[in-house]
């Protein structure tokens, strides 16, 4: 899986203790597999505190959200579980982290979302209120990484790609499957990755990178009739 971290200055190296503890996982790196996302957080940073809108790209082994090895949470879609850990985690009243794990995947609590946190925590509407909205937002997706251990499992891009535009075809067919069949970002990234319109997308030979993503998406869902 191809992931993504926006930014205002490029680094080599992740300093967990410079990570913010109140994000929506709590303190960790966090990428996400939509690379608009990535671009659209880089240029927020850049106006906010100054620098370069910098996207930079890794490759990370998704299995790993499934190996015992680490303590790994996934919300696959927003529940009230995924509610009550973000707002545990934004809590600034608790000064040390309030979870364990060593990976946590699921959906974004954006800025779009915000507002309906904070009408939740205000009693103003329901949890059952809140999930609806927020189900229908924009899907996102993030992973974060909060143990030097797990940071190793992801590796950054050194070579230019001459199939770049594969991974924005990627990114914009899982968001249409997301869109059209009442997917989770997850799920979605899951058929694309292990169909075999993504393992001709990625033969060079085949130039399919070429075609705009609008006819890669429709080689995908004729191959899932």
């Amino acid at each position: 899986m191809k992931v993504y971290h926006g930014t205002n200055a490029r680094f080599e190296k992740v300093d967990l203790n410079k990570c913010n503890l109140h994000n929506d996982f709590g303190r960790g790196f966090y990428v996400t597999s939509v690379k608009l996302h990535a671009e659209q957080r880089a240029q927020n940073i850049a106006e906010r505190f100054g620098g370069e809108p910098v996207v930079m790209e890794f490759d990370f082994d998704e299995k790993c959200l499934n190996n015992s090895l680490y303590r790994t949470l996934v919300f696959e879609k927003p529940t009230r579980k995924w509610v009550e850990f973000i707002m545990q985690n934004r809590d600034r009243k608790n000064t040390t982290p309030v979870h364990h794990f060593d990976i946590v995947a699921g959906p974004v609590a954006d800025d779009k979302m915000r507002r309906q946190f904070d009408r939740y925590e205000a009693k103003e509407i329901t949890m059952e209120k809140l999930l609806s909205k927020v189900t229908y937002s924009e899907p996102t997706h993030q992973i974060m990484l909060a143990t030097e251990t797990v940071l190793k499992l992801i590796y950054p891009k050194i070579t230019a790609n001459p199939l770049s535009d594969i991974e924005d075809i990627i990114s914009a067919v899982s968001i249409a499957l997301v869109r059209n069949n009442s997917l989770d970002m997850i799920e979605a990234m899951k058929i694309v990755y292990n169909s075999q319109t993504f393992a001709q997308l990625t033969e060079e030979s085949n130039e399919l990178y070429k075609k705009s993503w609008q006819e890669i998406y429709e080689m995908l869902t004729q191959e899932m009739k």
